[in-house]
């Protein structure tokens, strides 16, 4: 299915934490898009959102219909709206920002910057519909490739803070905080979200999606290991990888090297602080790095709503990028 250099472009969910996101990177990298609609539920659908220069007006989506008229989507919205839209084929490249939150269900392949080729995605963008991962697949999975690990055993524990489940578990959070603070909170059937950090069934479910969503995206012969951690804190994310040395495991002394020169990844020297906050609103993954004798530890910050937009863009921008004129 092809793009052209200047698609008809909509965002589906633009009001929400991802969707704002898209909306920015596409002004921000100047995206050619000959048209762009912005589209919310109907309880999202109100006034404009600004992008770059201009200001576009928010339109209630309510079937798959209204989008039949574009080049390309972005899904920034849940999994059953976005299986409705693929449901219908109705004729626009799909990019599903749900894939992030599937296990085996997701009905597109996955691709990201630094993971897959130019030449993968538009193979991929080909069958109508592409999947961006879980930014912590990403991650995961950036971190694997760029130090090669080939076998072994690699654990992870993913940090994510309220942003990776959207705005809704941001307000819950604030709420909850609020209402902590002056002893007021009412948890009912909630769970306490509010200084406190949560590993229950839907955290494990993200566990194994994430181990899987690296494998596909960097194959590797190495078992890993991932444990999700629900954090209270509003916006950005954090994984811990630890790496023991052992057979597979290239030198340690290359290590720092390649993940310095690693796409989509920016070191931090060594002594060096490195906190969440510090990756909101970047779009690296920020990787601190400790090395022993017993093998390598990786602490990487980085900002899921940014990050999960960017791979959208960048995309967007591989599947378009043959077919532009020349300047």
């Amino acid at each position: 299915m092809a793009v052209p250099g200047e698609p008809r472009v909509a965002v589906v969910g633009a009001t929400g934490a991802v969707g704002g996101q898209i909306v920015e990177l596409l002004a921000a990298r100047e995206f050619p898009a000959a048209e762009l609609k912005l589209f919310a539920t109907n309880s999202g659908a109100a006034g404009t959102v600004q992008s770059g220069d201009d200001e576009h007006l928010v339109e209630a989506y309510d079937e798959p219909a209204k989008l039949a008229d574009f080049d390309l989507a972005f899904l920034a919205v849940p999994e059953a709206v976005a299986n409705h839209i693929a449901a219908a084929r109705l004729g626009p490249v799909l990019i599903d920002l749900s894939a992030a939150s599937r296990g085996g269900s997701s009905p597109g392949e996955l691709a990201a910057p630094g993971l897959t080729t130019r030449e993968r995605v538009r193979e991929i963008g080909a069958r109508g519909l592409l999947g961006v991962p879980h930014p912590a697949a990403q991650a995961l999975a950036s971190c694997l490739g760029a130090l090669r690990i080939s076998a072994g055993f690699v654990a992870a524990t993913a940090l994510l803070g309220a942003s990776s489940a959207g705005r809704d578990m941001i307000a819950k959070t604030v709420d909850q905080t609020t209402d902590l603070l002056r002893a007021q909170l009412d948890l009912e059937d909630e769970p306490q979200r509010a200084f406190n950090a949560l590993v229950r069934e839907h955290e494990r479910a993200t566990a194994a999606n994430i181990a899987r969503q690296a494998n596909l995206l960097f194959a590797t012969a190495a078992g890993l290991a991932v444990q999700v951690v629900s954090i209270p804190i509003l916006h950005g994310s954090a994984l811990s990888i630890g790496i023991p040395a052992g057979p597979g495991v290239p030198d340690r002394e290359d290590d720092l090297e390649r993940l310095r020169t690693a796409p989509g990844l920016l070191l931090i020297e060594p002594g060096e602080p490195l906190a969440i906050a510090d990756a909101v609103g970047q779009e690296a993954i920020m990787v601190a790095a400790d090395l022993s004798a017993a093998g390598l530890a990786l602490f990487c910050a980085y900002d899921n709503t940014r990050l999960a937009a960017l791979s959208a863009v960048w995309i967007a921008e591989m599947l378009t990028l043959e077919s532009r004129p020349a300047n």
